[in-house]
């Protein structure tokens, strides 16, 4: 409305036609130019929220799940107890994910303090276990984008570590390698039988 105003002012201010016909282009070329900013700074914004909708479909984000878990002991000497857990990760992200999982076994001491051990999953303990249906994860764990992996980790427990104390919990980490993690834990392990 004010450069229509501004319009009018200068057309009846001014007595020559040229200059008149100037003066009108120079306004609708400014009220052009005005519409087109707004109308950029609309498309600016919508292209803004879909970069940031993109980016947070591309963050790390997956979730975890205990089946169950089994100690098995070798027949060999020296004897090694193996501890597997079935566990199903879900990679909810839109990129594919690598992950590496760890175990926390938490006793409770003597003198009733808390400790920790932590293990590191190795597939390699597969050879050691004549189960043809047990299927390791691999030590770099690599989940496709909206997909699920389900498969055994496997742990070797330390030998005598635990001698005359109390097992308070098995604690599954899992980590991506942006240093999310997801944990599932359990208190009781079954023994795998032999043969």
């Amino acid at each position: 409305m004010t450069l229509a105003y501004i319009l009018l002012q200068a057309i009846n201010q001014t007595a020559q036609p040229t200059v008149t016909i100037w003066t009108v282009i120079a306004v609708a070329a400014t009220i052009i130019s005005a519409f087109s900013a707004y109308q950029s700074r609309g498309f600016a914004k919508k292209s803004y929220e879909l970069a940031q909708q993109n980016y947070g479909d591309r963050q790390a984000d997956f979730s975890l799940y205990l089946h169950e878990a089994y100690r098995w002991s070798t027949q060999a000497e020296p004897i090694k107890k193996i501890l597997l857990f079935h566990v199903a990760v879900f990679n909810k992200s839109d990129s594919k994910s690598s992950f590496k999982a760890d175990l926390e076994i938490e006793y409770i001491r003597d003198d009733d303090s808390v400790a920790r051990v932590i293990i590191h999953h190795n597939e390699n303990h597969k050879s050691e276990i004549p189960k043809d249906s047990i299927s390791a994860f691999p030590n770099d764990i690599r989940v496709e984008e909206r997909g699920m992996m389900s498969k055994w980790l496997m742990f070797e427990q330390p030998q005598n570590a635990f001698a005359g104390y109390r097992i308070d919990k098995y604690t599954i980490k899992v980590t991506d390698t942006q240093g999310n993690c997801q944990t599932s834990e359990c208190s009781i392990i079954k023994e795998f039988a032999n043969g």
